[in-house]
């Protein structure tokens, strides 16, 4: 019995490992692309308005695919991760290849369409994996994702000033192709026993629909997605490793060295941050640290960009930015894993992220507007204002002992 344990405990660290790996390379991509920014526009001689609303655009198709979770609640993990991350390489590829602005956008939104099962599927998949330790092993799969978030400013400022924009997406390329085939080959395939045990509401379809109708209009339930659209205006991925770069390189002007070093700590605060936070949520409140985060968020936001071209207040409130704003989407996931009733993990994920990320991703194209027309400053403060406004509607919305779902 013990064998099988040990067994069992060796078979879902590698699950974890593979698909924080494949969240790893999608984050890779996003964060290469902030970088990458200001050296494209240059290059193809447009502006932030413009990309703001094309990566909207890439965004918005992403994120709305994700509602294919509501329907593909059968199909095994490992192919619709190796279907993801394939996708995902033909979209480097397209990028380091383009043209012009459309044709490099072009390759956005096929990544972002090829990456919809990150989140629902590979949610549901770790949570019912691991039905007690939910927040933390949320969180890890958030944090493995920010990993690939930090290896952009350690590997693509040097590519780019060595090599050119182009060679960064080649490197990316190489990097994707190691996720596709950690996912094809070591994570399992189908959900085996998990399925059964877990999700068999979803597989006998008895009143599945109605079910999640159901869960949608309960109050804290929809609290969290109307949180979540609102939150994204502060969030880490899409919004602060899209714009901060920017902000550091076309506004205050800063020297590749002092970039790299701030971005730096900028994302190994986005990787210690999750870990720290969902493991403070599962030994003290989901809900409480979910609201706390919001407000150091915020506070974090706002001193970043008062603290003008001083270094170390720079690379301190970008740490805090790391923390709190990279910490965000999985706490506020965590809550609402806390709501759903069991055999809905995935059909409830892929609402989850749909709602919040679909509507969220306009966003991007909001502070890309406020960028070009009132400056970065203004920019920053409006991420700030997300997050408190956030704070109150999980105040409102949500209670404080939710009846928590134990998928064991």
């Amino acid at each position: 019995m013990s064998a099988r344990i040990h067994q069992d405990d060796r078979r879902r660290l590698r699950d974890l490992i593979v698909v924080g790996w494949s969240h790893a390379g999608q984050h890779a991509y996003v964060a290469s692309l902030g970088i990458a920014i200001p050296y494209v526009i240059v290059s193809f001689h447009t502006n932030y308005a413009m990309v703001g609303i094309l990566l909207s655009i890439a965004a918005i198709a992403g994120s709305a695919l994700q509602v294919l979770a509501l329907v593909v609640r059968k199909t095994s993990a490992r192919l619709l991760f190796t279907i993801q991350n394939i996708g995902s390489t033909i979209g480097a590829v397209a990028a380091a290849l383009a043209p012009g602005i459309y044709i490099f956008m072009a390759g956005r939104l096929i990544q972002s369409g090829a990456g919809w099962p990150q989140h629902p599927v590979g949610g549901s998949y770790l949570a019912n994996r691991y039905p007690k330790t939910r927040g933390t092993t949320l969180s890890w799969h958030v944090t493995a994702g920010n990993i690939g978030t930090l290896l952009a400013p350690l590997l693509m400022p040097s590519i780019i000033a060595t090599y050119g924009w182009r060679a960064a997406f080649w490197t990316l390329s190489a990097l994707l192709v190691t996720t596709t085939v950690a996912v094809a080959v070591w994570l399992p395939s189908p959900w085996r026993g998990l399925t059964s045990t877990n999700d068999s509401a979803d597989q006998e379809g008895i009143g599945f629909w109605s079910r999640l109708r159901a869960l949608i209009r309960q109050r804290p339930v929809f609290a969290l997605l109307v949180a979540g659209s609102v939150a994204a205006g502060g969030q880490g991925i899409g919004i602060v490793g899209v714009y901060t770069p920017g902000y550091l390189h076309t506004s205050l002007h800063l020297s590749a060295i002092s970039l790299t070093v701030i971005l730096t700590l900028l994302y190994a605060g986005a990787v210690v941050g999750p870990i720290l936070m969902g493991s403070l949520a599962d030994r003290r409140s989901h809900r409480g640290v979910l609201i706390t985060n919001y407000g150091l968020g915020a506070l974090a936001l706002l001193l970043f960009v008062f603290s003008g071209k001083d270094i170390l207040s720079l690379s301190l409130f970008g740490i805090a930015i790391g923390i709190f704003s990279y910490s965000e989407l999985s706490l506020r996931q965590t809550v609402f894993s806390d709501y759903l009733p069991p055999g809905m993990s995935r059909a409830g994920f892929g609402v989850f992220f749909t709602a919040s990320q679909s509507i969220g991703a306009l966003w991007i194209a909001i502070i890309g507007i406020t960028v070009a027309d009132g400056g970065f400053r203004d920019a920053f403060i409006l991420m700030a204002i997300t997050f408190l406004a956030a704070a109150l509607i999980v105040l409102w919305g949500t209670h404080k002992r939710p009846a928590t779902r134990d998928n064991s």
